[in-house]
């Protein structure tokens, strides 16, 4: 007999996700430069999670965020530690806050499009693209792409394009077809999207790209539909031998992985499911068993939210993709999720398609 699903502890992680709100433990603090991106994963999981926020909360949030606009308009810094007085050209917007900002005010309902200069962004984003067709994460003191450069930087610039709904063809627009070829460029022989090997959470990244800028149709999909399917964790009679080697843990059943040969993570199952879901094979998921993955192994029962592992605390990040995983399963109590922004999609709803 298959185990009893745990229900959703909507109120517990409400009063989690207003906790990140409000303060984190010390151990944070070497997430610093990441505060936008805490903040993006604790607004869009309440809003998931049904909840209303008052117009003072959103006055207030809001107002946070703006302190993080640069001031050339060229996008958004992480943390106001980054601020420096006078303004200096050490003091860059960055492709991730930059997404983490305007998912924040678009859950929140601030009309961002009429404050911001969108030229300025993107003709910012433009900028970090270099010649293969990705992107790196920021521009040095030079004006030259620097930073980390690969399927999530597409993934953000595509992002930030929608949410600013910037014209395509636009004077500041970046090169989408260079973009495209990169994308299809990283698919590895097993079907999986990434750079040295397939990834999942690189593989959503670059799908989502594509989705986001109407570029996936046209490609075969089924060797990546295949991969993924066989992401999730799944022991029977028929394998329960693997059970045997390290990386194998029966508590893992249900979850999904990153890549071949590791264990569950609760991140996973959303770039697992988001994958499939913008590829319309949502039907290679088994549902109860990822239910149960998310809701009776990471759930954390004590203060809300969903950790890693089993074995870890919850943290933001992995909390609001339990939940962002949970709604793409159809489970009772969630909002609908805009798969390729990661947002509500009621937030969404505003943006022409």
């Amino acid at each position: 007999m298959s185990e009893e699903i745990s229900p959703l502890n909507t109120a517990r992680h409400i009063k989690y996700f207003k906790m990140c709100l409000t303060a984190l433990p010390s151990r944070a603090q070497k997430q610093d430069s990441n505060k936008l991106l805490l903040i993006y994963c604790s607004v869009c999981a309440l809003s998931l999670l049904g909840y209303e926020f008052t117009a003072e909360e959103k006055k207030d949030i809001s107002a946070f965020i703006y302190l993080h606009y640069v001031p050339t308009g060229e996008g958004f810094r992480g943390s106001l530690t980054h601020k420096l007085q006078p303004w200096n050209r050490y003091d860059p917007g960055t492709l991730a806050n930059t997404y983490s900002a305007l998912c924040i005010l678009i859950t929140l309902g601030d009309e961002y499009r009429k404050k911001l200069d969108s030229e300025a962004i993107m003709k910012y984003i433009k900028s970090t693209q270099i010649e293969n067709g990705s992107f790196l994460s920021i521009l040095d003191i030079d004006g030259k792409p620097f930073g980390d450069g690969d399927l999530r930087q597409c993934y953000l610039a595509a992002s930030i394009r929608k949410l600013l709904q910037y014209p395509a063809n636009g004077v500041n627009d970046f090169d989408v077809d260079k973009m495209q070829q990169y994308i299809i460029s990283s698919r590895a022989y097993d079907g999986g999207l990434g750079t040295q090997e397939s990834h999942a959470g690189l593989t959503f990244c670059g799908l989502a790209a594509l989705k986001l800028t109407n570029r996936i149709d046209g490609t075969n999909w089924d060797t990546t539909i295949d991969w993924l399917a066989h992401r999730q964790i799944f022991y029977d009679q028929y394998n329960s031998d693997l059970l045997q080697y390290d990386y194998c843990d029966d508590t893992d059943q249900g979850g999904h992985n990153g890549r071949a040969n590791k264990y569950a993570d609760t991140c996973y199952s959303f770039w697992c499911a988001g994958s499939l879901s913008l590829l319309n094979a949502s039907q290679f998921i088994d549902r109860q068993l990822a239910c149960r993955y998310l809701l009776n192994v990471t759930q954390n029962q004590i203060i809300g939210g969903f950790s890693k592992t089993d074995a870890d605390d919850p943290d933001p990040y992995h909390a609001y993709l339990g939940l962002a995983a949970l709604s793409l399963l159809k489970f009772e109590g969630l909002k609908e999720l805009d798969t390729m922004l990661v947002i509500p999609k009621d937030a969404s709803s505003v943006l022409s398609s």
